[in-house]
């Protein structure tokens, strides 16, 4: 991996075919796609890659089946389309997921509205490998969700739709995208354009560590900043008028409640939510739609927010009590809506491409799921722009998980014959052919091979890759979006002790900017659990807990063990590696459905 330095060197050496203004998975998309089709290209992120928006999703690929109610169809259609091309390109990261959307005596949508609704998301879908809808009783329905309300419980629809990571296939396509050729730097700032001839030329930006400015030359800007789009547009053009009135959606992380997938209607609304497993061990819930009521980079959920989605919950699961104190984590982004989508509970998530006056795009609107294809647009713009001759999108048929450079398995069975079998699987399917970087690095180093804290399988070896190939700046980053570990019940604090050893031993950084680093990681938990303060609460809601992290979970950094090894079978080829990676995906689909 290319340093930081080195980075910065190029973004102010060269001239670009493209500058990209925001690595989210827009941005990440964007610069993937323009760089297979040889464009040379730049890339800079204000935090870090997926920070905003990209990693505070519902985890979700998905056609959006509450859109169909409002006649979105052709949305629908695109994005059903896009989760079979992603469940193509990365299977790792993208997996089927199966729901069960229980109807309720009273509910806006009645048994035959679901199952209409149902039938043509199926056929939108195409088939495509993912399973039909059926619907169900409501003694069937209880028999495969046992914790569901048989409390007025009229029937139940059962349909699939598709999981992901999101942090990291954001990641993904930044990575691959630097393998060819893309220069992608996160924590660099665009303070204003540069002009020639009244047309955007590039940008002076600013790394966010040191305060060093950069100029980007470039014949082509594109903004895909997501809610932060209009902002940016304003530096090109002062006179440029919204496009965006982006609404705040929050989600709650709390002990796994049930082993199904919900997809539930909350009374006060009528709006539906979802309820998924993530992980072996968590439930995600979520989201809220609601106007902003604060600056996009300081949302967070309200005492309102988690009590409507609470109580939404304790409907359908009556029996798990939910209240503030089970909840793990919070997190809470910003939707980049069209100005004119109407209202948020009925907005459509289209998107649009823009060029203003100064010839600065801008990428505008859209939904997570249908970013390959938003991104394969705006490289078409930008070529017809250029009049540049290149290759034709290919974004579709590349595997995200895939090294462009040839992997050797000339050493694969002294490799892995130091790590378990389980392990192995896991890396494969997290890493990919990055998984050999990893291998080598315990293969120098086997004293890595050990988990972080006892609440995690995530390796100290993993986190060692991560700083060194993942473009890792702060303590945050490694826990909240290489890894799950900050939303996990120890929120990482119990690895926290290991982590700055690691950081300390790989990266160079002082001990003063480590504390500065271990400062912005307690204000990012803190505003995760923010909502328990007097000042966002406006009316009561049950608590079993203390509002801080405790001292128990403080003193507890040195908390460390070593898993023992669960047999001596080894993978004897990398085929064998995959067929067995192959059958626990088929296992865990098969788990999900019941």
């Amino acid at each position: 991996m290319t340093s930081r330095d080195e980075c910065l060197t190029k973004l102010s050496s060269q001239r670009f075919d493209l500058l990209i203004i925001g690595g989210g998975i827009v941005g990440a998309g964007i610069a993937r796609d323009a760089a297979m089709r040889g464009l040379k290209v730049a890339l800079i992120e204000q935090g870090d890659f997926s920070s905003g928006t990209s990693s505070k999703t519902s985890k979700l690929v998905h056609g959006g089946l509450r859109y169909l109610e409002h006649g979105h169809l052709s949305l629908v259609r695109e994005s059903l389309r896009e989760r079979h091309t992603l469940r193509t390109i990365a299977p790792e990261l993208v997996y089927p997921l199966s729901l069960l959307l229980p109807i309720y005596r009273g509910d806006l949508r009645a048994p035959w509205k679901i199952h209409t609704g149902l039938w043509l998301y199926d056929l939108l879908g195409g088939g495509r490998g993912i399973e039909s809808h059926r619907m169900l009783s409501a003694r069937s329905a209880a028999t495969r969700v046992p914790q569901l309300s048989t409390d007025g419980l009229r029937a139940a629809g059962v349909f699939a739709d598709c999981q992901m990571d999101d942090a990291r296939l954001c990641l993904a396509n930044v990575l691959q995208a630097t393998e060819f050729g893309a220069v992608c730097v996160n924590y660099v700032r665009l303070r204003t354009f540069m002009t020639a001839n009244g047309r955007v030329c590039g940008g002076v930006a600013e790394e966010i560590f040191t305060g060093r400015q950069v100029e980007i030359q470039a014949r082509v800007v594109l903004n895909a900043t997501g809610p932060w789009t209009d902002g940016i547009r304003s530096l090109s053009d002062e006179k440029a008028p919204a496009r965006l009135e982006p609404t705040k959606g929050i989600h709650l992380i709390v002990p796994r409640l049930t082993r199904h997938a919900l997809f539930v209607q909350a009374n006060a609304d009528g709006r539906m939510l979802f309820v998924l497993p993530w992980g072996d061990d968590y439930t995600l819930i979520g989201t809220t739609e609601t106007a902003l009521d604060a600056e996009l980079d300081a949302l967070a959920a309200d005492a309102n927010d988690v009590g409507y989605l609470l109580e939404a919950v304790n409907r359908v699961l009556p029996e798990r009590h939910l209240a503030e104190g089970d909840i793990i984590a919070t997190f809470a982004g910003a939707r980049p809506l069209l100005a004119s989508a109407g209202s948020s509970t009925s907005a459509s998530r289209e998107h649009r491409i823009d060029i203003d006056r100064r010839g600065l795009g801008s990428v505008l609107g859209g939904k997570f799921t249908a970013y390959r294809r938003m991104a394969q647009e705006a490289v078409d713009v930008v070529m017809r722009q250029l009049r540049f001759s290149g290759d034709r999108c290919l974004t579709d048929q590349v595997r995200l998980l895939e090294s462009v450079e040839p992997v050797a398995l000339d050493q694969w069975r002294d490799m892995t014959r130091r790590i378990d079998d389980e392990q192995l699987a896991r890396l494969l399917i997290r890493y990919g052919a990055k998984a050999f970087h990893i291998l080598k690095l315990l293969a120098r180093a086997p004293v890595l091979n050990r988990p972080v804290c006892p609440h995690h399988d995530v390796l100290e070896v993993e986190l060692v890759h991560a700083i060194q190939e993942e473009m890792v700046c702060t303590i945050t980053d490694l826990l909240a979006r290489r890894t799950r570990i900050a939303w996990s019940s120890c929120q990482g604090l119990d690895a926290l002790s290991t982590v700055i050893e690691l950081f300390q031993q790989h990266t160079g950084l002082s001990d003063h900017q480590l504390e500065a680093h271990v400062h912005a990681y307690h204000h990012f938990l803190a505003q995760s659990l923010q909502f328990r303060q007097p000042r966002h609460r406006t009316r009561a809601t049950p608590s079993r807990s203390s509002t801080a992290i405790s001292s128990k979970r403080m003193e507890s950094f040195e908390a460390r063990v070593v898993k023992g090894q669960r047999g001596d079978r080894r993978f004897s080829s990398f085929n064998a590696a995959i067929k067995h990676l192959h059958r626990r995906r088929q296992k865990s689909s098969r788990v999900r459905a019941t």
